[in-house]
């Protein structure tokens, strides 16, 4: 099998989302192309594999009206407590490992409000494994790295998540604002 390209993923999932509106859809078709993207490290440029000191890096890798696609870096004891996308998307993991909380739900995520949520089950992510993010009942979860070494992962959002507002949700379900930062390089 000849290495998968990032253009060739992201003119793959353009094709994708043009004939598909269907989150749960575009997901199960698209988490296969990812897991072959993360098995070509190479496909993401050097200086978006590495996070600045004291913080985890964030770099924008496509942007397009559809999807976007980036890098993230978590960095030795990084953690996202519990959090959703407000859109479809995929976590794939290139190098180390992770791992994830994911979260059942149910209630309106009114701020201020709370939300019942449980634990769904705790996963740990190596190296080409695929998380997929499906609203609005399958896209609530936390990241942990638990290692020693960084881990690299490919994210891929239906919508840009700069700016976008989200929500977090503390241990009794109280819901807060979230308002991703921009990109790094971008």
């Amino acid at each position: 099998m000849s290495t998968y390209t990032l253009k060739q993923f992201v003119d793959d999932l353009d094709v994708i989302t043009a004939a598909e509106g269907d989150p749960a859809v575009i997901t199960a078709k698209a988490a296969p192309l990812l897991g072959r993207l993360c098995l070509n490290p190479d496909a993401i440029p050097a200086e978006c594999r590495t996070a600045p000191a004291g913080q985890r890096g964030r770099y924008m890798l496509h942007r397009a009206p559809r999807f976007n696609v980036t890098s993230v870096i978590w960095r030795p004891g990084d953690e996202a407590g519990s959090h959703d996308h407000e859109t479809w998307g995929l976590v794939g993991v290139v190098e180390n490992e992770i791992q994830e909380t994911r979260y059942t739900s149910s209630g309106r995520r009114d701020l201020g409000g709370k939300i019942a949520l449980g634990v769904k089950e705790v996963l740990r992510h190596k190296a080409g494994a695929v998380s997929t993010l499906v609203p609005p009942h399958d896209e609530i979860h936390a990241m942990y790295n638990p290692t020693k070494r960084d881990t690299l992962e490919i994210h891929v959002y239906g919508k840009d998540l700069a700016g976008l507002q989200r929500h977090t949700f503390d241990k009794d379900g109280t819901v807060k604002s979230l308002v991703s930062s921009k990109y790094m390089n971008c």
